[in-house]
Order: structure tokens, then C-alpha cells, then sequence
């Protein structure tokens, strides 16, 4: 199988990526969880625990998505839901695109391996130190979604010298 090939060129991708990725102090968080056999069932809810400490800090809050050449729909249907230390939750649906219009994919690539972001929830603030527990659903209206690698979270302080530029 193709694909095959392609793992000892994912392992060095993904250490480059952890050393630079270390690099940024901007991080306050980054996970990301590995599905078996490239699969993302709809019943596999993945978590991520999230510790706040400064609470005077704002972040950009971002889903990753790792996926194959040979992911075969346009978008994704996921469903977040988020509990702070008190458990109040929140929960919304997202549809991510992970193609454009003219059908090919928006994320940056390497081999059949591709990598994307998205921003969930911008400038934010948490109003109390602790665990911030976040829930990804898969909301695909199929029993599994195939060609899903990895699924992850990043939470990032908001760059303000970005936003002013802007």
C-alpha cells in the first residue's frame, strides 16, 4: 500500500514538527490523539484537558486535523463541547472545510499526509484558573469517517502584534 511509505517520512515530519513546535512560547497547549487504522468513529469522542493558570491572558483555541490523500468528502462535521473547572459546559457544531472549491485540499501537505488547523474560538479569556476539559465528536452522519489520522487541540496565547497589524 501506498501509504505504508509514507510512515517513516510521517515519524521524521512529526519530530521536526515537535522541535519547532516546542519553539513557539505562544503554546499554552498542544495534544494530539492518533486514530486506529486512519478511522474516526462517531462514537469515539476524544478529550483533551486543557490547565489555565492565567486567567488575565487571552488564546486562540484551535482543532487540528491530520488526514490522508484519499479523505473523500469536501468538509467535517464535528461537534466541541467544553466544560470549565466548575463543569458548566458549552457545546457547538462546526463544519470544517477541508477541500476548496476547486475540489482539492486546503491544508499544507507532505506526501499523502495532510495537516490543518482550525480556529474554534479566538480571543478568548478563561475566568477561572483550572481544568479546562474540551470534547470532540465526530457528527459525521456515518458510522466512521475514514482517512482521519490524527485529531488534536491546540491552545495558543493570542498574538496581539498580529491582530494590530491586522
Amino acid at each position: 500500500m501506498h501509504l505504508n511509505k509514507t510512515i517513516p517520512r510521517l515519524l521524521l515530519l512529526s519530530l521536526i514538527l515537535s522541535v519547532f513546535a516546542a519553539c513557539d512560547s505562544n503554546n499554552v497547549y498542544k495534544h494530539y490523539e492518533t486514530l486506529k487504522n486512519h478511522e474516526w468513529k462517531r462514537d469515539h469522542a476524544i478529550e483533551f484537558d486543557v490547565d489555565i493558570e492565567d486567567t488575565a491572558t487571552h488564546y486562540d483555541v484551535f482543532l487540528a486535523i491530520r488526514h490522508t490523500s484519499y479523505y473523500p468528502y469536501a468538509n467535517l462535521l464535528v461537534n466541541i463541547t467544553n466544560y470549565d473547572p466548575d463543569d458548566n459546559m458549552r457545546s457547538l457544531d462546526f463544519e470544517f472545510l477541508l477541500r476548496n472549491s476547486s475540489g482539492s485540499f486546503k491544508a499544507e501537505g507532505a506526501g499523502d499526509i495532510w495537516d490543518i488547523d482550525f480556529l474554534i474560538y479566538e480571543d478568548i479569556s478563561y475566568p477561572k484558573a483550572g481544568t479546562y476539559k474540551y470534547v470532540v465528536s465526530n457528527y459525521m452522519p456515518y458510522v466512521s469517517t475514514p482517512d482521519i489520522m490524527e485529531v488534536g487541540l491546540i491552545v495558543k496565547k493570542t498574538d496581539f502584534e498580529k491582530n494590530e497589524e491586522e
